[in-house]
């Protein structure tokens, strides 16, 4: 019994002689000031342990500094989504952008002997894979990639840089998208060996998170207007963007219009969802900003995610495919529910459960039974910070959260309110224009003649409908009472979770038409059919007049869509009703 003992106790005693002489401490920003201290403890205490409220943040340095992705292979043929999606700046082996490494650092060991060596790695194997650490080897130009290299699991550190402590910085190859896959953290490991090849080593450990992937809300501010440039085959997407951009110049936004111009895809609002990741720096925030992708693998105006908006600080995500999810789950085909005009997100607020969403909290419409795309609701999942919220769309064609619902500025404890879409509202203001012998007002006082003339495009639907047709028409009023009861059902959703008084909910005339559909569901090319079958007893709806509810908020003004409502002593009625 005493001599199986005797190894153990033997090593155990060399551990003990090395730690004793040995203190290894590696460093990181964990109290999240922008700075490691090497100077004081504030950094040094519970560092190996991260929690909501301690411990360091890194970054996905997922952008493309110098622009060296590419969009087509060799042979000058296009690359796959995945292909496509694959080259970033952390896609590699250099530091590209050392701008978006976080400091890593190690207290000097002045007592170690000549043989020492280190070794600094990850763990676990899954965080091992999607980080990078780097040496710096000259500290006299931090921000040349040529200062910085690569440290394996098996880089010898020697005495000579040990004694003068290491700096080092770590990034993430991507971001979480799956928990299950790979959460986040990670745990850096400095073991120290007393001579190569040694058994005995003591090691000491900080904790890390890649910094969480978050959607923008409308109380932080507007920097660029996104949309999609249209040349002369085009000409009423031309005249939108000459509209835009003098609404732009009217609010004051100085960045120029960004345009895609690699589609004839119109809808920018859904191919792509503008997010972001940022960690603490020495003079503030450092954010990287990440251009989420829509689950729609075949809607190749999608990919000038990538082929355009990926660059310099813009890094982007390509939504994996995943099986046995039902369609829209797929992220396949072209599923209007996975459009990002279905994605939008409630401002900071605590809900009525406590639960506090400093980021804000995403919102988005299921379809009855269908949800949107697995890939994007694990990315918002998994990340932890915006948990998903769901709403009913499937009432509407189109079935977008934004063709209804609308966050803005508020004089609250919030800071926000809900604007609404309400044909109730709607109705309302017809029924009073009537009572007031307006009957006869056109319902929609749009004047499309000279856009029929200078666009050669065939008369719209409707315009020659008064207010007394409008109200008279059995199937119009069932239809907005139809909306209004699915309307009202999600405003009451949205209600159980902020604790907003429903009387300070802005209420907007909205109205609504019946573009119900049929047809098969699956085409001849394989593909599922854009539009989902009309279930029984349902409908599927879109705008009868344009939606003032799907505006841009820019700080404390709101660029709308005209409503061209009906036109009473100067005034329109729908313009002029929501106040606040």
């Amino acid at each position: 019994m005493l001599r199986i003992l005797l190894p153990v106790i033997t090593w155990a005693l060399q551990v003990v002689s090395v730690a004793s002489a040995i203190i290894p401490d590696i460093r990181a920003d964990t109290n999240r000031d922008g700075v490691v201290d090497m100077e004081g403890d504030s950094d040094a205490g519970n560092k190996a342990i991260w929690t909501e409220g301690r411990g360091a943040i890194f970054l996905p340095n997922i952008g493309d500094k110098h622009s060296r992705c590419p969009n087509t292979d060799l042979n000058s043929m296009p690359l796959s989504n995945d292909e496509l999606s694959f080259c970033n700046d952390a896609s590699g082996h250099m530091l590209l952008a050392p701008e978006y490494a976080a400091p890593l650092k190690t207290m000097p060991l002045p007592s170690i002997s000549d043989g020492a060596i280190a070794h600094v790695y990850a763990t676990p194997r899954p965080a091992y894979e999607r980080v990078r650490i780097f040496l710096l080897d000259d500290v006299e130009s931090p921000n040349s990639t040529s200062s910085w290299r690569l440290v394996d699991r098996q880089f010898n550190f020697n005495a000579t840089q040990l004694r003068a402590g290491l700096t080092l910085g770590i990034d993430g190859r991507e971001f979480v998208k799956d928990s299950e896959i790979w959460d986040g953290h990670v745990t850096i490991n400095f073991d120290v060996y007393d001579t190569p090849g040694s058994i005995n080593f003591v090691r000491d450990s900080v904790a890390l998170k890649v910094a969480p992937i978050l959607t923008h809300h409308h109380l932080q501010k507007v920097e660029t207007l996104v949309s999609t440039w249209a040349n002369d085959t085009n000409p009423v997407q031309q005249y939108f963007i000459e509209q835009l951009d003098a609404a732009r110049k009217a609010v004051d936004i100085s960045n120029p219009l960004w345009l895609f111009n690699q589609s004839s895809d119109i809808w920018a609002q859904d191919v792509v969802e503008p997010a972001y990741a940022s960690m603490s720096g020495p003079d503030g925030p450092i954010a990287i900003r990440i251009m989420l992708r829509s689950a729609q693998s075949t809607r190749t105006g999608g990919r000038q995610v990538f082929e355009q908006m990926r660059g310099p600080g813009f890094g982007a995500f390509q939504p994996s495919g995943y099986s046995g999810t039902g369609f829209p789950g797929s992220g396949f085909g072209y599923h209007t529910i996975n459009s990002y005009g279905n994605l939008e997100t409630i401002p900071p607020h605590r809900s009525k459960r406590g639960i506090f969403y400093k980021a804000g909290r995403v919102i988005q419409g299921k379809h009855y039974d269908s949800f949107p795309a697995q890939a994007v609701r694990d990315l918002i999942f998994s990340n932890g910070v915006q948990s998903t919220l769901f709403l009913e769309t499937g009432w509407l064609r189109v079935g977008h959260v934004d063709e209804f619902i609308q966050f803005v500025p508020y004089d609250n404890d919030l800071g926000f309110t809900i604007a609404i879409a309400t044909p109730d509202l709607a109705i309302n203001l017809f029924q009073e224009a009537q009572a007031a012998g307006h009957g006869e007002a056109m319902a929609i006082s749009f004047d499309a003649q000279p856009q029929i003339d200078r666009f050669k495009v065939d008369m719209p639907l409707y315009l020659n409908l008064t207010i007394n047709d409008v109200l008279s028409n059995a199937t119009f009023m069932e239809i907005n009472a139809y909306a209004q009861k699915w309307i009202n059902h999600n405003l009451d959703i949205l209600l159980s979770e902020i604790p907003l008084d429903r009387d300070d909910v802005i209420h907007v005339p909205g109205l609504f038409r019946d573009r119900s559909g049929g047809g098969v569901y699956v085409n001849p090319d394989g593909l599922d059919f854009y539009w989902p079958p009309v279930l029984k007893d349902e409908y599927q709806l879109g705008a009868f007049l344009p939606g003032a509810i799907n505006g841009i908020v820019v700080g404390d003004q709101y660029l709308s869509p005209n409503p061209f409502g009906p036109v009473i002593s100067g005034e329109d009625i729908l313009a002029k009703a929501p106040s606040y």
